[in-house]
């Protein structure tokens, strides 16, 4: 890799924070930037690195790994931020370093990231009813359109890249642009470096488990439905090492739920289900505070509808 080249990439991960610490032909290395977030204190001697000519790093204290677009999520406290360093990324020429982790389809239709970037934030007494945080809104992205008053919720692949976008509101949901391949990835994925993986129907299931549950051991991915795809199945099995069934208490979400548990590649902690024995609630969202950690702390083998 040219010299020039090489500093634009040292540059955009300082501006990510990353400490680094030796930048070689190949790669460039340093103190881990999430080392805190798998292991709960900082990398004290530098164990990360991150190979020039892929964009692909890891960490060989505490496991972590990815690319470059995943290490931008991972740092950045919004998706507004992340697309600000994604753009600088683009005009640095170094976009092929995002590639270390192919997306899932060859071709895309287009979408407007300055329609996306027009929405705006949830307004507060919404996020305060679903008992949502706001700073956890806005880590994941989700917007809101006053005009028909809809929660947009954005279509992100396992890279990082954003997709197109899926306008919800009462009796109504649309997914923009048509045709954007939702089945291919999961919300939250982009984000996901837990343990244990929760699987739900609706995004906005993901974004109030997070609000209560902000640790590293658990975190939420939607299917963006009842519909659960082959391509979602095995990201599911790639990326955690235990699952819980958590989509919805209804026909349509246990006929899923059995095909979950009868098709997923099964992780090396085993697959479980959520409990909805002790309360009326159809989902995540409709759950008390208390409801939730019943539900994930009763979670077995045991499907809840038998």
């Amino acid at each position: 890799m040219d010299t020039a080249t090489g500093d634009q990439l040292v540059a955009v991960l300082e501006r990510l924070g990353v400490a680094i610490t030796t930048v070689g032909d190949t790669e460039v290395g340093g103190r881990c930037p999430v080392h805190h977030l798998v292991v709960g204190k900082e990398d004290r001697s530098p164990s990360w690195s991150m190979n020039l000519y892929s964009g692909l790093w890891i960490c060989y204290s505490c496991g972590a790994k990815g690319n470059l677009s995943q290490l931008v999520l991972q740092l950045t406290d919004s998706s507004d931020e992340a697309m600000l360093v994604n753009e600088h990324i683009l005009r640095s020429g170094l976009d092929r370093l995002k590639a270390g982790v192919p997306d899932p389809v060859d071709s895309l239709p287009s979408v407007d990231l300055s329609v996306f970037r027009k929405f705006k934030s949830v307004p507060e007494q919404l996020l305060e009813y679903r008992r949502i945080e706001p700073e956890v809104a806005q880590r994941f992205g989700i917007r809101w359109d006053p005009q028909p008053r809809h929660w947009i919720i954005p279509i992100i692949s396992p890279t990082g890249d954003l997709w197109g976008w899926q306008a919800k509101g009462k009796d109504y949901f649309r997914n923009i642009p048509t045709g954007v391949p939702k089945s291919r990835t999961l919300f939250g994925i982009e984000r996901f470096k837990a343990q244990i993986a929760v699987l739900l129907e609706s995004p906005l299931d993901v974004v109030r488990l997070a609000s209560l549950r902000p640790g590293l051991l658990t975190h939420g991915l939607a299917t963006f439905g009842a519909h659960v795809s082959t391509e979602q199945l095995n990201l599911l099995s790639r990326w955690a090492d235990t699952i819980v069934i958590a989509l919805d208490n209804d026909e349509a979400g246990i006929e899923a739920a059995q095909k979950v548990a009868r098709n997923c590649p099964r992780p090396r902690g085993g697959i479980n289900f959520l409990r909805y024995e002790h309360t009326n609630a159809k989902d995540i969202g409709d759950m008390t505070n208390d409801e939730i950690e019943e539900a994930l702390t009763g979670a077995s083998a045991l499907p809840w509808w038998l």
